[in-house]
């Protein structure tokens, strides 16, 4: 059968002729994908193209005759490719925006984590003992060595050794609720 004889052509696969689709499968296939492929990825523009020859077989009692077979192939391959890209761009567009909540969302939780173990660390800073205290502030924060602070406070390095031992041990306590083990 000629491809060219479009009405002829329409008019048998309207009838449910299996051999002139087949005909017409194997005859636009490999050209619809390439066309499709200079839109999409050559897997994409396979499946658009299965998708439609599909199509025209379940819908083959609405093709009018008048209508160049041809013609529409194409052009349902390019809307069909145009559509992926639009749901590729919205779906693309959607899963940022999920990123950028979630990203937002975490922010929040990592401040307001920060500052609940501020809080906490605060809170247990100021209850140690004043002795203590002194140490880890003069080692954390002023970073002297514990002979220097000994030396400051006019102790021995093991009495230095023991206030510090004892505020992180303190700390560790108080503030184990927000560190993994």
């Amino acid at each position: 059968m000629n491809l060219n004889d479009n009405r002829l052509i329409i008019r048998t696969l309207k009838s449910g002729n299996q051999k002139v689709f087949s005909l017409v499968y194997a005859s636009y296939y490999k050209p619809l994908c390439l066309f499709c492929s200079s839109y999409v990825s050559s897997e994409e523009a396979e499946e658009i193209v299965q998708d439609l020859m599909m199509y025209v077989w379940e819908k083959r009692e609405l093709l009018v005759e008048d209508l160049s077979l041809k013609s529409f192939l194409f052009t349902s391959v390019r809307n069909r490719a145009l559509n992926s890209i639009t749901r590729s761009h919205i779906t693309r567009q959607v899963y940022e925006r999920y990123q950028n909540q979630q990203m937002k969302s975490l922010s929040a939780l990592d401040f307001n984590y920060s500052t609940e173990l501020f809080n906490a660390y605060m809170e247990a800073f100021h209850a140690l003992p004043k002795e203590q205290q002194e140490v880890y502030v003069m080692s954390r924060y002023k970073q002297l060595t514990h002979k220097e602070i000994a030396d400051m406070l006019e102790v021995s390095v093991q009495t230095v050794n023991y206030r510090m031992g004892k505020a992180l041990q303190f700390f560790r306590i108080r503030l184990r609720d927000f560190f993994l083990e």
